[in-house]
């Protein structure tokens, strides 16, 4: 292994400046060792991981189901063969995910990223009905791809690229300002015009919870709504769970708090806790019909990141972690982290399941990226790896792992209810 000096070197010379290595500070740490929460230097500095990977590290870090998990798929010397052959782990896989999806999703498309599911969503949408149009969310984010990002809201990121914007309808978002009432309005009269235009849309594509623009939750009456309006007029509704699924929101899925059944369900980020995988799961309608190789990707389903998959899926069950979220971790962040709302410039605290965003506005009323990034800069100094979001950068967002037990959990939040009322 290469010295830390080094490796900041080399990055710093040789990656593209898309990435995000540098943008919190010019010299973050680098790890070299994961035990559970916990990332650990070359020197032995140790940190509590509250981003867990973009959300994608649930289980925190050398989990032993993972690292079982990886060795017995390393003893088979099968590193991959594509899906022109069938796979034990991939099959394994799937009648894993039968048992927490909706009954009539019966087929799963793997691939490897959130943005290659949401593009596997939109073209299996599109085959099936023969239709163009696509709507999404105005705050939604799905990817950076083509056409994930022609669903995705803010035009810093939209507006360099040549988009799919004449087939895309971006409607309001229950949140700040929109009340779920005026949102399915806004649809409701969206599907209608469509319809007397026989121009209704190939996929209505919707999050339960708007988690990287600061934590929105669409609302049990929102998405209820929302799915009698499709299927009224024959709309396949898709639900991105990327961040959210695979326990997040203290269920499976976010939109099971809802308790609907969308046609087509996205997922990634969690699902292999850190290996290249996402899924697209739907029925016969979407996923039966269309024919070998109309979508198809090399490295989709590879055995090593299914099995983390599997083992993921039996840890969050054996280990009761849905549980976890909904007993240790939320209620804990809902204890010290509410107190904070209308203190120090922070005008809000939204919490659900594990994860927390904390949005900072200046006394004119306006987003505080500044404010946002002081305090995530702070607990790095403190050793504690907090995440930004919000459609500004103004949020201050938790994303522990939903193993995280309520002790290093409760040390993290008062030390950051220290710092932010020693920079007030």
């Amino acid at each position: 292994m290469i010295s830390v000096d080094s490796t900041l070197l080399l990055t710093r010379a040789h990656e593209s400046t898309a990435a995000n290595t540098f943008r919190l500070v010019p010299d973050p740490p680098v790890f070299v060792r994961g035990d559970g929460p916990w990332l650990f230097t070359a020197e032995g500095a140790r940190y509590l991981d509250l981003v867990s990977g973009s959300a994608t590290t649930s289980l925190g870090h050398a989990h032993p189901a993972h690292l079982a998990a990886l060795q017995e798929a390393l003893a088979t010397g099968i590193f991959h063969t594509g899906t022109r052959l069938p796979s034990p782990f991939r099959a394994a896989l799937y009648d894993r995910l039968q048992a927490i999806l909706p009954p009539s999703l019966t087929r799963i498309q793997l691939v490897n990223s959130g943005a290659e599911a949401i593009e596997a969503a939109i073209k299996a949408a599109q085959f099936a009905t023969g239709r163009s149009r696509l709507v999404a969310f105005d705050g939604g984010y799905h990817g950076r791809t083509l056409g994930a990002l022609s669903l995705t809201s803010g035009q810093r990121i939209r507006a360099p690229f040549h988009l799919l914007e004449a087939s895309v309808d971006i409607l309001p978002y229950p949140g700040p300002g929109v009340t779920t009432d005026q949102a399915l309005a806004a649809a409701a009269t969206l599907f209608y015009q469509r319809a007397a235009s026989r121009d209704l849309p190939a996929l209505v594509l919707v999050e339960a919870v708007q988690a990287v623009s600061g934590l929105f939750s669409a609302g049990t009456s929102f998405l209820q709504g929302l799915s009698d309006l499709c299927r009224a007029h024959d709309i396949p509704l898709a639900l991105d769970e990327i961040w959210n699924g695979i326990g997040r929101t203290g269920r499976w899925f976010g939109f099971d708090h809802a308790g609907i059944a969308p046609d087509i369900v996205v997922m990634g980020k969690a699902l292999s806790g850190g290996l290249p995988l996402s899924a697209v799961a739907a029925s016969d309608r979407f996923l039966g019909h269309w024919p070998a190789g109309m979508h198809t990707s090399t490295f989709q389903g590879n055995p090593m990141a299914c099995a983390m998959a599997v083992a993921t899926l039996d840890t969050i069950t054996k280990d009761s972690l849905l549980g976890n979220v909904t007993n240790v971790i939320a209620p804990a962040m809902v204890a010290a982290l509410k107190p904070l709302v209308c203190l120090h410039g922070i005008v809000d605290v939204r919490i659900i399941g594990a994860q927390a965003a904390i949005e900072f506005r200046d006394p004119a009323g306006q987003p505080d990226p500044a404010r946002a990034v002081a305090l995530q800069r702070k607990l790095l100094d403190h050793r504690i790896l907090a995440y930004g979001g919000g459609r500004s950068g103004e949020c201050v967002m938790l994303v522990p792992p939903i193993t995280l037990a309520a002790e290093p959990l409760s040390e993290a939040l008062s030390k950051l209810i220290e710092l932010v009322e020693s920079t007030a």
